[in-house]
């Protein structure tokens, strides 16, 4: 059996740079069940969001992603379901919503947030947001910088490449957004690495939320008291 690589999307099996709202990645250690592997397995890579959100599994994988994200410390069955069981370590967060489309989850320990379509995707919200949500403006993901392994060397012209460039030469730009939506992402070059084909970037983007979820989150965050104890949480 041929593990999949984690850098391309667990569906499809095309290359998966990370850009969140539209592609976004499920480690091993959260021990999440794999609905799309023929064999028993843990997800662990990376999700085409418009992949997902096509998938006849993405029922199965809401389910198992809600789970994991209310959980605490659980045990759950080993793959082949010898003793002893695994210990899943999930986010802990509350459930504060649900909704036709989507529920929300509230952390109990810090001032985050998850909103997770019944689809499957997901988006991560934290206190930085309060204002635009407040107002109902449209929330952006924090620039971070990326790093990213490619399938193939792009040569050096990578350097000079923009998001829909580097999409476009991977072969996946449909699997994002329109040209004309990804211009509304933030993306800069930060380094590039020949011998080990790893890409770095920064990338920031808007994060399209439901209407029932910014409908919700506009009028709680107006009775909301922040978190003032302990670290911010850990996230998917």
């Amino acid at each position: 059996m041929i593990t999949p690589d984690i850098n391309d999307c667990q569906i499809c099996g095309a290359p998966a740079p990370l850009v969140p709202g539209r592609c976004e990645e499920v480690v091993g250690y959260r021990l999440m069940r794999n609905p799309w592997s023929e064999t028993p397995a843990f997800l662990d890579g990376n999700l085409h969001f418009s992949c997902l959100e096509n998938s006849d599994k993405g029922p199965d994988f809401f389910l198992e992603f809600t789970r994991m994200v209310q959980a605490g410390h659980e045990e759950i069955e080993s793959l082949d379901g010898s003793l002893p069981p695994l210990t899943r370590m999930g986010l802990g967060m509350t459930q504060i919503f649900s909704g036709p489309e989507c529920v929300i989850l509230q952390s109990g320990v810090s001032d985050r947030w998850m909103v997770v379509k019944r689809t499957g995707p997901w988006f991560r919200l934290g206190k930085e947001d309060l204002p635009t949500l407040a107002r109902r403006g449209v929330v952006r993901s924090p620039a971070a910088v990326i790093p990213y392994r490619l399938p193939v060397d792009l040569g050096s012209d990578v350097r000079g490449y923009g998001l829909p460039e580097v999409l476009a030469a991977l072969g996946v730009a449909d699997r994002y957004a329109p040209a004309s939506e990804l211009d509304d992402v933030e993306y800069e070059f930060v380094d590039y690495h020949p011998s080990k084909r790893l890409l770095e970037y920064v990338v920031g983007a808007p994060l399209t939320l439901p209407e029932e979820a910014r409908s919700f989150l506009a009028d709680h965050v107006k009775s909301y008291v922040p978190v003032t104890f302990g670290e911010e949480g850990e996230e998917a």
